[in-house]
């Protein structure tokens, strides 16, 4: 296997390993209620505030990964999620268990400016489109190992084994990213593969465009993410395990979701399947609540995790197109960056509003939000 070729598969098993707590605190919120005595308010700073250090850290990542390449921010990234798992694990008070989640935090944009701008820079056109899906699969592996786990370990009400049991493999993984040889392209000043033109700014009309929609998008599908679990043991009287086990489909059906985004979208266009994928995930969004029953709530529930996970593959593919590839660093910490601001400013607002109204207005909230973020996809200039 070629040495590019070898990176790109490297990025695609990081990207699994810095997946595997992506979704584990959310699935646990009903649980941290109980168990730390929270307002839903609270325990809306569990996916807030790990997110906003991840914002915080960002754009000087994106500069760092642009000047001394992916690898030692890699390394670093997994040290701080496996040290992250172990403090979540050992937490005996809220504010201990939001440090711990903290460190995971910050290895998620260690990780993704460091991944996806080396992705892009070895592949181009449809071959990173098609490597876009792959690599959003790969990372939807790796938070269905962890949901799975989760589910497993809840039914014996030992959930704080799940992080501690794979801050093992993940320090495991950071030793071996010290030792391989297949990121030494990844240099900074190496010619890369590119499919655009060199210099200009990063922050053009269509790119500022991009940002908007993205933000607006991903805002409305983290609050349904971030609520769904509360939503169905408050809401619809479903226990807690059954709960983490309905929302483990979510992860595990956004495997074949990301696959197929990236393999539909190679011919389809970027701009035409996220269309098509953003209006179908507001549209399940907004019919969930009115499932009448478990098996069909999960049912819509896997509809709109296997539509929301499919807007990355062209999300990651129009971040390379509408950016110079020298800047790609940069250029993917702005994107992350806005996902991650609005996803840290949308929960606590769906909290408030949920408090004065009902648990089932978040999925309008939701769809509204999505709604928006169509309107800016149909006016996205791409020259």
């Amino acid at each position: 296997m070629l040495p590019s070729r070898s990176a790109v598969w490297a990025m695609y098993v990081s990207h699994m390993f810095n997946e595997i707590y992506l979704f584990i605190h959310l699935a646990l919120i009903p649980v941290f209620i109980t168990e730390f005595e929270l307002t839903l308010f609270q325990v809306s700073f569990v996916a807030t505030v790990p997110t906003l250090i991840g914002i915080i850290m960002n754009i000087m990542i994106g500069f760092l990964v642009d000047r001394i390449g992916a690898r030692p921010l890699l390394i670093l990234g997994f040290i701080c999620q496996a040290l992250g798992g172990i403090i979540v694990a050992e937490s005996w008070s809220f504010e201990t268990l939001i440090f711990g989640l903290s460190f995971i935090g910050i290895a998620n944009p260690l990780y993704h400016n460091s991944g996806l701008s080396t992705i892009s820079r070895i592949l181009s056109g449809q071959k990173l489109t098609r490597g876009a899906g792959i690599h959003a699969a790969a990372g939807s592996i790796g938070s269905s190992i962890g949901l799975f786990t989760l589910s497993l370990l809840l039914a014996f009400n030992r959930w704080r084994l799940t992080y501690l049991i794979w801050a093992v493999p993940t320090l495991a993984w950071a030793l071996f990213l010290t030792r391989t040889r297949v990121l030494d392209q990844d240099k900074p000043g190496r010619k890369q593969t590119r499919d655009d033109g060199e210099g200009g700014s990063v922050v053009s009309r269509p790119f500022a465009f991009f940002l908007i929609l993205v933000g607006l998008t991903q805002a409305g599908s983290s609050v349904i993410t971030t609520f769904m679990t509360t939503y169905m043991v408050l809401g619809r009287g479903i226990s807690e395990a059954t709960a983490s086990l309905i929302f483990t489909a979510g992860p595990l059906i956004s495997i074949v979701g990301s696959l197929f985004s990236g393999y539909v979208g190679s011919w389809m266009g970027d701009v035409r399947i996220l269309f098509v994928t953003i209006g179908i995930t507001g549209l399940s969004a907004i019919l969930i609540p009115v499932m009448p029953t478990t098996s069909l709530l999960t049912i819509m529930f896997v509809c709109f995790a296997f539509f929301s996970c499919t807007v990355w593959p062209p999300i990651n593919s129009l971040t390379a197109r509408l950016t110079p590839t020298e800047k790609r660093g940069l250029a993917y910490s702005l994107s992350q960056t806005t996902y991650q601001a609005t996803s840290a400013l949308a929960p606590p607002v769906a909290a408030r509003l949920i408090e004065t109204t009902s648990m089932s207005m978040m999925f309008p909230f939701s769809f509204m939000l999505m709604l928006a973020g169509v309107v800016f996809l149909k006016r996205l200039p791409m020259k």
